[in-house]
């Protein structure tokens, strides 16, 4: 974040109250917490263009390397979620917020879907276009996008906690369903964590992250934007937590910085360089291991505890 960002104060987006009950402190930054609607929100914020820019200036290139090249590994991960949409809707339109390397649409399209992209990364979005070949653009979600389509299946997966309305996009993303269409999203429960597990968490990415929801919140957001819950399914992460926290003072020796300058350089990726470096080869032994961490998480106590939600909601 530049340090000429503006800062703006902020307030609970459901009671419209201010709160001083700080739950979270990083970089500079604190989350608060609304004692009424139990969400976490910075105060003071970032405005809605700093944030933005977040996707738009040079480290654009970072948050792609992150996400390309995993191909085996994501759809396998996309697999699994995509069976959970397939019991709601099988086939038909499906937009996707935030792709990131397009590999969830990649397995989607394989089952019959017909994929769209919004991706804001611009790295990312012009891999989607010319790689995969998925219709994918690169302004917010609006009446105008993809010429006032509506669709089937709007997914997004650690989307949510950017979002600078909430309200504002769900409601849009409501609009662009069709009557017979469902809503998924990934997300986590920060905000009904209990204290003692806090400490878990190796970062919270402030001010990336503008907000923290738990299901009392979650539920409130989907009713305001027009939504009826379908249903939730939870699994625990903190094994996966506690894996990541032993590995964090390592993750930037992982980072492949020759690959990452020249994206930075091309503006997009250079296919050549990126291919499967020993170091790129840890980084996928560590998501394996997160991902059966998290499978192993289906078995332990989920109350108070380190969740990841995906929830199925259809309008109201």
């Amino acid at each position: 974040m530049s340090t000429t960002a503006t800062i703006e104060e902020t307030q609970c987006i459901f009671c419209h109250s201010p709160s001083s009950d700080i739950a979270i402190t990083e970089n500079g930054f604190n989350g608060v917490r609304c004692a009424q609607c139990n969400l976490i929100y910075i105060s003071p914020r970032p405005s809605e263009d700093d944030v933005r820019r977040l996707y738009t200036e040079d480290h654009v290139a970072l948050y792609a390397d992150a996400q390309l090249n995993f191909d085996e590994f994501n759809r396998m991960e996309a697999a699994e979620t995509l069976a959970i949409v397939q019991k709601y809707k099988r086939g038909g339109s499906m937009l996707e917020l935030g792709p990131g390397g397009g590999s969830f649409l990649t397995e989607a399209r394989g089952l019959g879907y017909e994929p769209y992209a919004i991706e804001l990364n611009p790295i990312e979005a012009e891999w989607i276009n010319r790689n995969l070949e998925i219709v994918c653009e690169t302004e917010p979600l609006d009446p105008n996008s993809f010429d006032g389509k509506q669709f089937d299946v709007i997914y997004h997966r650690d989307v949510l906690s950017h979002l600078s309305d909430p309200i504002g996009l769900f409601s849009e993303i409501n609009r662009a369903l069709k009557r017979d269409g469902i809503l998924v999203f990934e997300t986590g429960n920060i905000a009904d964590v209990s204290a003692k597990y806090m400490k878990y968490f190796s970062q919270f990415s402030y001010p990336d992250h503008l907000f923290f929801f738990g299901e009392k919140s979650l539920m409130m957001l989907l009713q305001r934007a027009g939504f009826k819950l379908v249903k939730i399914y939870r699994k625990n992460i903190l094994p996966e937590l506690l894996l990541q926290k032993l590995l964090w003072q390592f993750k930037d020796r992982l980072k492949d910085r020759s690959v990452i300058d020249k994206m930075k350089q091309d503006k997009q990726v250079n296919t050549a360089a990126v291919g499967m470096t020993f170091k790129r080869r840890l980084r996928l032994w560590y998501r394996y291991s997160r991902h059966y961490l998290v499978k192993l998480g289906k078995l332990l106590p989920k109350t108070h505890r380190p969740l990841k939600l995906i929830v199925v909601a259809s309008k109201a």
